[in-house]
């Protein structure tokens, strides 16, 4: 904080789970303009009586045109259920990579240069694209992104539960994601 914020100017907020500043008013706005926090934001400043979200805040006063993201139980979960599923799915690529490997002799190059890299290269492209397909879906609903679109390009299971905190839902599809990877790893090492 500089020494031209007085302490009555001091923001604090919260994100990921932790909290963040202190920050001057100006700063704040800043954040709020380039998304990087947004109306639910939870903020506190000395006076407030407990955290409470940026939009009922003399800041908020700048989203009253943007209207709410609209409610979590609105909000279309079909391709966080499909990533939740997906690997069971990517079981049957290994199956069918595996099913072409033993009907073809050793040593096959084209199986080497092509379709070994697909036993991967198919799950992790898939679950980025579902990921950033959502996060899409979420943007158009009100949320802002933020950490989103790393977690949607790096970890799947990771982005179910940033996801899940998020629209403040429990996270089912991130745990139902672990148990499908569990029982697809457990299959294809027998």
């Amino acid at each position: 904080m500089s020494d031209t914020t007085t302490s009555d100017e001091a923001w604090f907020y919260a994100q990921g789970g932790e909290r963040k500043g202190p920050v001057p008013t100006d700063k704040l706005r800043e954040l709020l303009a380039i998304q990087t926090i947004d109306g639910e934001t939870p903020v506190w400043r000395k006076g407030l009586a407990d955290w409470q979200p940026l939009r009922t805040t003399e800041i908020g006063a700048q989203l009253k045109d943007i209207p709410p993201p609209i409610a979590a139980n609105h909000v279309n979960n079909g391709l966080v259920w499909a990533l939740a599923f997906a690997p069971l799915a990517y079981l049957f690529v290994d199956v069918a990579l595996l099913n072409y490997q033993n009907n073809h002799p050793a040593g096959d190059e084209f199986f080497e240069a092509f379709l070994s890299p697909l036993s991967w290269l198919v799950p992790v492209l898939t679950n980025a694209l579902l990921c950033l397909v959502d996060t899409e879906q979420l943007k158009r609903a009100g949320y802002s992104s933020g950490w989103l679109t790393v977690f949607a390009l790096l970890l799947a299971p990771v982005y179910l539960f940033v996801r899940a905190q998020r629209l403040r839902q429990t996270p089912t599809y991130g745990l139902v994601w672990i148990a499908t990877f569990i029982v697809s790893s457990i299959v294809r090492a027998a």
